[in-house]
């Protein structure tokens, strides 16, 4: 007789589960139906203790199960931290969702940041104003897809939420894929560029798409979710 678990994931729901059909790239797990670009982390049992092995993230997913990729990456960038040459083994576990509770939120306007803060009262966001002084401190007011995930990776962020035209997407941050799409309703079709924050002296330069220059919050996010 076969057993078929059923499981409601949502974007933020975070638990480990073993991994089998190892190989030096990828691995299954028995999960099913899960939205392309989900990430976490490999962990391995030594003695009592738990070792980050390498990230991963789901790359095809069906009725009967997942598989992941493995990302060659730092998890955490700081030499201080000793490191591994384990490989994931058959048995291993992976994290699902690691880190997803924490975000960094992109919105244009303080009624799209209230809407989703009301809809999401348990995330840990990270206030926004961190995010545009890094971007004056690298002097690069144009937050690219690039300058983003180096940023939320630095800073152990899981998922980014950009809202654009009454929509929320949540993206993960390693993989800058569109895991969830929201409809938001709030009344302010206002925008601030780069996005709203109160860093000053950030608003420089031009963005250029092809042929055509535009300051533009909303054709700008939009084009950047292309490039997922």
């Amino acid at each position: 007789m076969k057993i078929i678990f059923l499981l409601f994931i949502t974007f933020n729901s975070i638990f480990a589960i073993e991994i089998f059909d190892v190989t030096p790239t990828s691995a299954k797990i028995n999960i099913t139906n899960l939205n392309l670009g989900h990430s976490g982390i490999i962990v391995k049992k030594i003695n009592n203790n738990m070792m980050i092995i390498t990230q991963a993230t789901v790359i095809e997913s069906n009725s009967n199960n997942s598989t992941l990729e493995f990302i060659d990456k730092d998890i955490i960038e700081q030499n201080a931290i000793p490191t591994t040459k384990l490989s994931p083994e058959n048995g291993d576990k992976f994290i699902l969702n690691h880190l997803y509770k924490t975000s960094l939120l992109i919105v244009p306007n303080v009624k799209a940041k209230k809407n989703v803060k009301k809809l999401y009262p348990n995330q840990n966001f990270l206030n926004e104003d961190f995010f545009a002084a890094h971007l004056k401190i690298i002097q690069k007011p144009i937050p690219e897809k690039e300058t983003i995930t180096n940023f939320t990776q630095s800073q152990q962020i899981g998922t980014i939420f950009i809202v654009v035209q009454n929509k929320l997407y949540i993206l993960d941050s390693l993989t800058f894929k569109i895991i969830e799409t929201i409809i938001l309703t709030y009344n302010d079709n206002s925008t601030n560029v780069p996005f709203l924050t109160k860093i000053q002296d950030i608003k420089v330069g031009l963005w250029d798409f092809s042929d055509e220059e535009i300051e533009d919050y909303n054709k700008y996010y939009l084009k950047l979710l292309e490039t997922k």
